[in-house]
């Protein structure tokens, strides 16, 4: 079956082609004596060899593809993994994204903050404060134009997450669509870990971590989190 990739990440995928055939095809030639064709190593052509490769060698990869609850026991740091999930973008991540328009917005705020003072400072006070517009500056500079994208399935409770490079973005993320990556981290249910790492955030010693992750997040902050069980990706490609 044809794929169109909507995200394709060509650094990691020649190092995962290296590591799995000794090296980096550049060209391929076929043909006789008479004549001869040159056939260019795209990455379309190097992620079919890399998914042939790893599903013919599933334990040398870490390969696998779970489908169910019980399937995804196995998951565990470093597995290569490939599944069929609905995707989308959380609307804080879209929001902060340099084309969400929300720092634009903020911008032209910050242009009025002169006029809207002629009208008292009362008039002010249901606005968002300098400090809170330092804050979702300094985290969205945090995000240094990635985006993050999360995986949901009818078939189980698990969700996948994975930041993206925006240079390799193809396509709009959203709707059904095949994920493949390394896993980065695991949590189980009951955890809880922020989609966005906050700035400083790894200042926090890690006792206190823990029992941030162990508390459920408020109403209003709930969808900037994503509870396990689920696992943290590398994300290599998604495609349909």
């Amino acid at each position: 079956m044809l794929k169109r990739f909507m995200y394709l990440d060509t650094g990691a995928l020649s190092d995962y082609v290296s590591a799995l055939e000794d090296g980096v095809r550049q060209s391929l030639e076929r043909g006789g004596e008479a004549e001869r064709t040159t056939f260019t190593d795209t990455p379309q052509a190097q992620f079919e060899r890399m998914l042939s490769l790893a599903k013919s060698e599933p334990e040398l990869a870490g390969w696998i593809a779970p489908k169910s609850d019980h399937e995804f026991k196995s998951v565990k740091i470093g597995s290569l993994i490939e599944v069929d999930c609905e995707i989308y973008v959380p609307d804080t991540v879209k929001a902060l994204a340099p084309q969400g328009g929300l720092l634009d917005a903020m911008d032209q705020f910050e242009a009025f903050l002169p006029a809207l003072s002629m009208f008292g400072s009362e008039q002010l006070d249901d606005l968002p404060s300098r400090e809170q517009r330092d804050a979702v500056r300094l985290v969205a500079n945090s995000l240094g134009g990635k985006q993050i994208v999360v995986g949901e399935m009818d078939q189980s409770e698990w969700r996948l997450a994975g930041q993206l490079d925006a240079s390799y973005i193809k396509a709009d993320l959203e709707g059904q669509a095949r994920l493949v990556g390394k896993v980065s981290s695991v949590w189980n249910s009951g955890q809880w870990k922020p989609l966005l790492a906050l700035p400083g955030s790894t200042l926090i010693p890690r006792e206190q971590r823990r029992k941030m992750e162990r508390t459920k997040p408020s109403a209003d902050q709930v969808g900037n989190y994503l509870e396990g069980p689920a696992a943290m990706l590398d994300v290599l490609a998604i495609y349909r």
